[in-house]
């Protein structure tokens, strides 16, 4: 098949997939849109995974491998990126599995629409009881029902949280990713979707949503996910700092500084409360002790935050520290979000490494005021 030919490329990083490798290819190779080609970067699996698609690679001459030395799901998928030969492209996981319209559709609608972007609603099915429930909506998911194309240029305050930072359920203009040479961050362990999709949309003109259920995300024990937090929960100040870089080298971050707020501190705060007792300490003392303030949550009045739960959050991180913290709970007290304002942080904040922060960056806007009033 020439390259002319392949309308949609489907970039599918595994590792150790064996279990369900097979019913996530077949949803594939079975779809209405025939033009397409299956990437699959095989990550140092040791399983029976490689053999797996050998087998299907004899059979089809669509699917293309790659091997890779376990170097992470980033690395992995920016190795399909370079060798996509469609005109759109999508990431998609080797345990998800997908309704046979999916990529026709998908297309077809990119197409029409003209999208950078086009997103997939799905469904969550749980493995262990064989059951599938509805996904949440996102904050912002409404732009799309309000707008056919949408984009940060509609919506700057919105567009960053109108849609998961899953990348499996985009497809992505093959163009798009290029000409803005747009890539996965290997240095990061964990959310490097959630990277990946923020610095999408934040450059993307056109971005569009495909209504029907289209995805099955297959989700597994509870443990399995307690796991995953336990292990990487540090990463998510880290993710978003990378974001904020992003936006900053691309000059985006004025103008989508309130849906970059209101990202960054919502889901540090939903992290927060899924995390166990000792992990709430440590996360929130990592927020308390730089991150919050270079995030640039305290340089916001409290009415830029779209949920109060969220301000009094980001106050008290700013505030207090953890210790602090509960131990003005347990005395039944409040936080007041009116102090949420730089100025009366400055005066309020604990932590002397801020606190120097603080002092260094009056003394020098009122270095300047001195010199520009002579």
């Amino acid at each position: 098949m020439s390259n002319f030919e392949i309308k949609v490329s489907v970039v599918m990083p595994i590792y150790n997939a064996y279990d369900y490798l097979r019913p996530a290819m077949d949803s594939i190779l079975d779809q209405t849109l025939h033009e397409i080609e299956l990437i699959c970067i095989d990550d140092g699996s040791t399983d029976h995974s490689l053999d797996i698609l050998k087998e299907y690679q004899k059979k089809d001459e669509r699917v293309r491998i790659i091997t890779e030395n376990n170097a992470g799901a980033s690395t992995a998928r920016n190795k399909g990126i370079s060798r996509v030969r469609g005109e759109y492209m999508m990431f998609l996981d080797a345990d998800d599995f997908y309704e046979p319209e999916l990529l026709e559709v998908m297309y077809n609608r990119a197409k029409e629409d003209r999208l950078d972007i086009a997103v997939a609603k799905f469904d969550i099915y749980n493995n262990k009881q064989a059951k599938f429930t509805q996904s949440t909506e996102e904050a912002h998911a409404d732009i799309f029902t309000h707008s056919r194309v949408a984009s940060k240029n509609e919506y700057p305050d919105y567009i960053l949280e109108s849609t998961s930072g899953y990348v499996w359920n985009k497809m992505f203009s093959t163009e798009f990713i290029r000409e803005k040479e747009l890539a996965f961050a290997p240095e990061l362990y964990v959310f490097e979707d959630v990277h990946f999709v923020a610095s999408s949309l934040s450059l993307a003109e056109r971005v569009g949503r495909v209504n029907e259920v289209m995805i099955h995300h297959r989700v597994y024990s509870e443990q399995q996910r307690a796991k995953l937090f336990r292990r990487y929960y540090n990463q998510v100040p880290v993710v978003y700092m990378k974001i904020k870089e992003f936006l900053m080298h691309h000059g985006m971050y004025i103008p989508l500084m309130r849906s970059f707020l209101n990202l960054s501190s919502g889901r540090c705060y939903k992290i927060y409360n899924l995390l166990w007792s000792d992990a709430k300490e440590k996360f929130w003392d990592m927020l308390h002790d730089g991150y919050a303030d270079s995030l640039g949550w305290f340089k916001q009045e409290a009415d830029a935050f779209e949920s109060s739960d969220v301000a009094e959050f980001v106050a008290s991180v700013g505030l207090y520290n953890h210790d602090q913290y509960c131990d003005l709970l347990k005395r039944g007290r409040k936080v007041d979000t009116n102090k949420l304002t730089l100025a009366n942080l400055k005066r309020k904040i604990k932590n002397v490494k801020l606190r120097e922060r603080w002092q260094k960056f009056w003394s020098g806007k009122k270095s300047k005021k001195k010199t520009d009033e002579q």
